[in-house]
């Protein structure tokens, strides 16, 4: 399984329909290729959407160009071959150097996983040493 760990953008938006969609039209046109996009909803009609970037400059350059008030952050992206349990090796290094995990999304299909992991900043680097992340 690899590990790294990479630059996220997270921003906040309102909770209905089409706004995704928006972004991700914005993106397309923009050229942005993602390796990660996922939305959910938090509190009182707000989302909160974020995204990987293949290239993360060119995303941060694309949100701001599209007016968005993106927060850069860190998380980790695992991927690997999709078998039972593919996260659960990850999950105690984490459990065990004690640090929690604020968000989780992992996804398989055609024979492999991608999965991202999010912890307090504070935690950060005792994540990276636990996971041997690069």
């Amino acid at each position: 399984m690899a590990i790294k760990l990479v630059e996220c953008m997270c921003w906040p938006a309102p909770n209905k329909p089409g706004k995704l969609l928006q972004y991700a039209e914005h993106l397309k046109k923009e050229k942005v290729n993602l390796d990660a996009f996922f939305a959910y909803s938090t509190s009182a009609g707000q989302s909160k959407i974020a995204a990987i970037g293949k290239a993360p400059a060119k995303l941060r350059a694309a949100l701001a160009k599209g007016g968005v008030d993106a927060e850069t952050g860190h998380c980790f992206y695992l991927s690997g071959g999709d078998k039972a349990g593919a996260l659960v090796d990850a999950l105690k290094k984490l459990a065990r150097a004690g640090v929690n995990i604020e968000c989780a999304d992992a996804v398989a299909g055609g024979g492999k996983f991608g999965a991202t992991l999010f912890v307090d900043k504070a935690h950060l680097a005792k994540a990276k040493k636990a996971l041997k992340a690069r």
